[in-house]
């Protein structure tokens, strides 16, 4: 990325100005919902930080010696930590090696920047590692915290870091950048406006579906939830069909419906775009208790961490057995 989002343009201002004024904090959490790039703004704002010869604007300059490190994924004074594998947890391991190279004196005599996404992958253990260190880091040194489930973080890391919060775009600036960029990419147009809806507004996650042509798949995906829910289908079988996909995709989409699920019994209409989603939406939850959703959305979380972890199959199977018998849960109890 070559500059920040247009959608980002109030966080990066904030930043650009504090590090105008030498005021930057020692400990940034950018949190807010997935697709909206929160982690290429930290790469970003980490490359200027590094920059020995920053524009006006704040941003780097692509030219200097310390720029050309950093475009070659070779800067000693940047440290990413992520996962060891997509939907894994951050290690103590991890955490400890990362403290020991804060440690260390900057390479070129500036700033040293960690990145940690996503941060609610620490576990309990590697988030009381990193406490001291939030609270007392060594001078000039940057760690930015990247989370889209804030309450998924321990509130000892919350408290020790100050938020920078990065919202959903409206959808004018959405549509015209995914546009701009299907076009640009892929010569596709007249696609945006049906990508975003399916994507909850996220432009990135649009762009991703568009890339993988998900929009079907995802589809086909709603009305197997909606045959589950009816008994028409079997979630043993359907559990080994999901598990043939891309991967972590079902569990994620899961998690993504549940939540819209619970916005439309909180606020009828407040999924805006999606009137014949909603429908399938609202036909699917009306009958379900709203904390039997929560319950369940609980769930979600846990399981896509425990499939990374352990066998996914018997997971999978045991996530969909109950969301078949939610709203049969919810008929007997009325009756």
């Amino acid at each position: 990325m070559t500059k920040y989002y247009p959608w980002q343009q109030a966080q990066w201002q904030n930043l650009a100005d504090r590090l105008a004024r030498d005021s930057l904090p020692h400990a940034l959490l950018l949190h807010g919902p997935a697709g909206l790039g929160k982690s290429d703004f930290a790469d970003h704002f980490a490359h200027a930080l590094l920059c020995q010869q920053r524009q006006d604007d704040g941003q780097a300059c692509g030219q200097c010696s310390s720029c050309l490190l950093f475009a070659a994924d070779n800067h000693p004074d940047i440290h990413r930590l992520e996962p060891e594998k997509e939907g894994g947890v951050v290690k103590i391991d991890q955490i400890r090696a990362l403290i020991a190279s804060l440690a260390l004196s900057s390479h070129a005599g500036g700033y040293k920047v960690a990145i940690i996404r996503p941060a609610e992958a620490m576990n309990i253990a590697s988030a009381n590692a990193l406490l001291k260190t939030l609270e007392e880091p060594p001078s000039r040194t940057l760690i930015m915290l990247v989370a889209a489930q804030l309450s998924r973080l321990p509130a000892t890391v919350r408290s020790r870091c100050q938020r920078l919060h990065f919202q959903l775009p409206n959808t004018a600036t959405a549509q015209s950048w995914l546009e701009q960029t299907l076009v640009e990419k892929e010569g596709r147009a007249g696609e945006a406006k049906s990508l975003l809806v399916i994507a909850n507004g996220a432009p990135l996650i649009a762009l991703a579906d568009a890339d993988r042509d998900l929009p079907a798949l995802q589809q086909k995906m709603l009305n197997a939830l909606v045959e589950l829910s009816e008994s028409r289908l079997d979630p043993v079988k359907l559990a080994a069909e999901w598990l043939k996909l891309e991967q972590p995709l079902p569990i994620k989409y899961m998690h993504r419906w549940v939540s819209d699920m619970i916005r439309l019994q909180q606020v009828p209409g407040s999924v805006e775009g999606k009137a014949d989603h909603q429908k399938v939406l609202h036909s699917l939850s009306e009958n379900i208790e709203l904390q039997k959703l929560y319950n369940y959305l609980d769930r979600i979380a846990e399981s896509q961490t425990l499939m990374t972890q352990l066998n996914p199959l018997p997971i999978m199977e045991s996530l969909l057995i109950q969301w078949a018998n939610i709203p049969k849960q919810k008929t007997n109890a009325q009756g």
